[in-house]
This record gives structure tokens, C-alpha cells and sequence, in this order.
């Protein structure tokens, strides 16, 4: 779903009161831009529920005994560094400045930005699926040998490059990037 269609949801669940205010002098704008500020929330909880539901499924994976056991030196520091770095992004998006702008917001945020920040997000909901794919992937893999250690570095080299994103999505808010 992009970002226009997380709008779109937001606009058509309004109420009657809503939409006969909406022919209000002013009022119009204003709407305009809380429903951006929830679209924009709508779409990063939705990230942030994928991520979240990709470490659950590494958890999950080595909640099993046997297979920590296999966990060895460099692979339980990867496992560990996947861990914390899921957790940053995690938090990273949960907490990311909200693609609109209050009246006393440090980021100012221009209307014109406020349609690509929402398709920036949507393709972080795509990132973030991705991320869970490799997930489980992993976890049907075999901790201990060459395969599984180069399938955790590629999924950690994917979350620091999530990490990034996040990043430039910051930019993109405070007009600093296009």
C-alpha cells in the first residue's frame, strides 16, 4: 500500500460532522493536515509491527535449546548484533519525527514534503517485510557454518541499511534532502 492509499483509508473513514466541517473556511486546511499526521502514524506503526514481527521469529527460533546450543562464539555475537540493532531501528521509526508540523515543533516541516515523507514511509513498510522474510529464513537455517553466517551478516547489513533510511528520512523532513 503506498502512502497515498494510507491517506486515502484515513479520509474515507471520516464522519459526516468531519466532512460537512471540511466545507468550513479554514477548517479544510487544518483537517487536511491532521489527517497527514495520522496517515503518517498509521504508516509507521505498521513498520514498526513488522519489525517487531520479525524478531519475534527470531525469539522464537532460538527460544529453542537445541538450537542455541549450536550458537558459537562469532554466532552468538551475530545473533546478539542483530538483536540490538532490530531493537534501535525499531525504536528508531517509532520514535521518528511525525511527518507534519506543529506549531511549536523544533522540525518545521513544508506541505509539499509531506507526500513524499508518507511514500518514504510506505517503502519502509516494504523494507521492513523484507527484513522479516530473511528472518525466517535464518531461522530454518542451521546456526554453526558458513551458510547461516553469511545469511546473518547479509540480514545485519540490511538493518543498518534500514538504519540509514531512517536517517534520511530525518533529512527529508527538515528539508535537506528531496
Amino acid at each position: 500500500m503506498s502512502g497515498k492509499d494510507y491517506l486515502e483509508k484515513v479520509k474515507g473513514e471520516r464522519g459526516l460532522l468531519e466532512r460537512i466541517m471540511g466545507y468550513i473556511p479554514g477548517y479544510h486546511g487544518y483537517k487536511e493536515k491532521e489527517l497527514r499526521r495520522e496517515s503518517d502514524r498509521l504508516v509507521r506503526m505498521e513498520a514498526v509491527n513488522r519489525l517487531k514481527a520479525a524478531k519475534t521469529v527470531m525469539r522464537r527460533a532460538f527460544a529453542n535449546p537445541a538450537m542455541v546450543q549450536k550458537l558459537a562464539g562469532e554466532d552468538t555475537y551475530r545473533y546478539d548484533a542483530l538483536n540490538s540493532r532490530m531493537d534501535r531501528i525499531t525504536q528508531r521509526i517509532d520514535r521518528a519525527v511525525a511527518g507534519y508540523q506543529g506549531v511549536f515543533d523544533a522540525v518545521k516541516v513544508k506541505e509539499d514534503k509531506l507526500d513524499s515523507v508518507l511514500q518514504y514511509d510506505a517503502s519502509l513498510i516494504e523494507k521492513a517485510d523484507g527484513i522479516k522474510a530473511d528472518c525466517e529464513k535464518l531461522s530454518k537455517m542451521q546456526p554453526g557454518n558458513e551458510d547461516w553466517s553469511a545469511a546473518m551478516d547479509a540480514l545485519i547489513s540490511k538493518v543498518e541499511e534500514y538504519d540509514s533510511l531512517i536517517d534520511s528520512r530525518s533529512e527529508i523532513l527538515r528539508g535537506l534532502k528531496a
